[in-house]
């Protein structure tokens, strides 16, 4: 796989090894590196000025090829997903100048992905186009731009190592033939946004490593440093990634500790800014998704559920056997090659490692493979492209009959485990689910996902035209239950309680309340205890008493049937409120911004993430109004 860069000599003489002329390689070669290949004119060193690099037409097949597949069906199946239209509700508030909340009145953070959330925003401020739509597209051109510049980080690495064979599609071959992959190329989340962050990040390390050590300029090296530091506001788990990849760069550059601390200042200034206003503005130390599905938890079994419910569909285990024989093969037909070759090869594997553990420890998502995507393409950058040769091309071939196979024939379905509470563990074809439920093929906008709730959306249309302030209720939560009228000192004009906050986003105006189940959105909802798992993320699904407490006027509570909350439980969760931890944990969100709220936000903020809320209110009011 390699030639030594950092030796001096003779190229390997094995058939593996043998440059062609008729291919020049176009890049740089790291120090010591034999370069047979680069025409008379270039330059000797590379603080010298350089010629623009010339990508040879069968390496721009190897990468377009690819990319044009990927962009085909990552188009093919566009559409927006629940968790996407929690973004575009954020946005519109943002815009309407209310800040970045889901509901005027709360100070809550629904989005996952910081940068996602204000790239968003901006494309909103400066287009005219709709909000989910531009979600949907810009995930595809963001992901499609993120398998390219991995594609040419891995030719670039091949070439730098005077390696001038036809390269071929290899894992790329496994990574675009994966069905999740086209549903997740859009969906309106990040995953585009983190396809692009990694993508770069391959392309920019693999830069570093091209140049000799005592060649990097420090403009460069800072400016290489801040966009890996990007990775805790593309996606907070990302920090596992980052850390690796400012480590190789560390080590690649062999930086002093001058010059390591700065670019530790450079990568970690913008995410720790944001990290203070998150503090003072929200209370918390993370986004309330995290609080929610408890993310500091551990549920191996579950996440191995959720690693074997992607891998046995797609018999995943095939092609990364037959790419391991293909490293393998190419490995023991070349030199060893030198340690800052071996750094930027294992630096993608050694985060794949991490994002892993991450990801089987938090017990996955409830998404059919949303998690593995950003592992898979790691795991596969070093070899998405393998050079012509007599042994490893067998093994590409066998992954390319794979990946017909896979992407013609093979897919997922609902998955489900039993839980030790009687409750199920679900993972699902998000996708299929909600083409299904929308009943068309692409569901691209807000309003394909609001036809869903016509009960709904006509009831708004009734309260509209009369004027009255209800809550609304879900009736997938409570059943049959008449609209509420709200608490008269609240600010909304209208509020929904329902288990798809996306969807409940879109539906309501700006003006009313949308408050989640499963937690995302309501605070005391985050902070609750376990009460059902029924997936990844949902199972904390909040008693009805607690949102009557919140949001209804207390001379409605006996309209609320029995069975949908008791009145003892009621009278309890309406006198915890106003108790101890928890009236300050609602007071951190509802109170006016002011400076002191904001300090007392900041420094309340572990021990505010750190609460936990009985689910029963009876309890809650025991443990929150009983005297030390």
């Amino acid at each position: 796989m390699t030639s030594p860069p950092g030796t001096s000599g003779p190229a390997d003489a094995s058939p593996a090894a043998d440059p062609d002329p008729s291919a020049p390689t176009g890049e740089p070669h790291p120090a010591g590196a034999t370069d047979t290949t680069n025409p008379p004119d270039a330059p000797s060193h590379p603080s010298a000025p350089r010629r623009r690099p010339h990508v040879p037409l069968p390496d721009l097949l190897a990468l377009g090829l690819p990319t044009l597949v990927f962009a085909v069906m990552g188009w093919h199946q566009r559409w927006i997903t629940d968790d996407g239209l929690i973004f575009t509700r954020a946005v519109r508030e943002i815009l309407a100048g209310n800040g970045p909340v889901y509901s005027v009145g709360e100070r809550v953070e629904t989005s996952t992905s910081t940068l996602w959330q204000w790239l968003l925003t901006l494309l909103g401020a400066i287009t005219p186009f709709d909000y989910a739509p531009t979600a949907v597209y810009t995930g595809l051109v963001l992901a499609v731009a993120g398998l390219w510049l991995s594609l040419d980080g891995t030719r670039r690495l091949f070439r730098g190592m005077a390696v001038t064979r036809l390269l071929l599609p290899a894992g790329v071959l496994v990574f675009i033939a994966v069905p999740s992959v086209w549903d997740f190329a859009t969906a309106g989340m990040e995953t585009g946004l983190i396809l692009f962050w990694i993508g770069l990040s391959w392309w920019l390390l693999v830069g570093t490593w091209l140049h000799p050590v005592g060649t990097h300029t420090t403009r460069r090296t800072l400016a290489v440093s801040f966009w890996f530091g990007l990775g805790p506001l593309v996606r907070p788990d990302l920090g596992l990634t980052m850390a690796v990849l400012l480590l190789a760069q560390f080590l690649l550059i062999k930086a002093r500790w001058p010059k390591a601390l700065l670019m530790l200042v450079c990568a970690g200034l913008l995410p720790a800014a944001y990290e203070i206003f998150r503090l003072g503005y929200y209370g918390l130390i993370f986004p309330m998704p995290a609080l929610t599905k408890e993310a500091s938890g551990s549920l191996w079994g579950r996440g191995w559920d959720y690693l074997t419910d992607y891998m046995r569909p797609y018999y995943l285990w095939i092609p990364m056997i037959l790419i391991l024989v293909a490293v393998a093969l190419a490995l023991t037909r070349r030199r060893p090659a030198d340690h800052r070759t071996w750094i930027v090869i294992a630096a993608p594997l050694v985060a794949a490692l991490g994002q892993t553990v991450y990801v089987l420890k938090v017990g996955g998502d409830f998404m059919h493979g949303r998690m593995w995507l950003p592992v898979l393409l790691l795991v596969l950058l070093p070899l998405l492209l393998a050079p012509l040769d007599r042994l490893v091309t067998p093994a590409i071939v066998l992954v390319a009959v794979w990946a017909v196979v896979c992407g013609s024939t093979l897919r997922s379905g609902v998955f489900t485990t039993p839980a030790p509470d009687g409750h199920g563990n679900q993972v699902w074809n998000e996708r299929d689910t909600y083409a299904a439920w929308t009943r068309t093929d692409n569901p691209t906008t807000e309003a394909a996902h609001i036809r869903t709730l016509p009960t709904i959306e006509e009831a708004f249309r009734h309260e509209k035209a009369t004027g009255e302030r209800l809550l609304f209720v879900d009736p997938n939560y409570i059943k049959q239950l008449p609209p509420l009228p709200l608490r008269r000192d609240l600010p909304y004009d209208r509020g929904l309680v329902i288990g798809r906050l996306g969807v409940g986003g879109a539906i309501t105006p700006l003006g009313g309340i949308v408050v989640d189940v499963w937690g995302l959105s309501n605070t005391v909802g985050a902070h609750i205890t376990e009460t059902a798992h029924v997936a990844a993320g949902h199972k904390k699904l909040l008693p009805f008493a607690w949102n009557v407490a919140l949001y209804v006027d207390p001379a409605a509570d006996a309209l609320v049937p029995e069975e949908a909350a008791p009145a003892a439980q009621i009278r309890a969760a309406r006198a915890a409120l106003q108790c101890g931890d928890l009236k300050e944990l609602v007071d951190s969100v509802t109170e006016p911004m002011s400076a002191s709220r904001f300090w007392k936000n900041l420094t309340g903020a572990v021990d505010r993430t750190n609460l936990r809320i009985p689910a029963n209110p009876i309890e809650a009011e025991k443990k929150f109004c009983s005297p030390s």
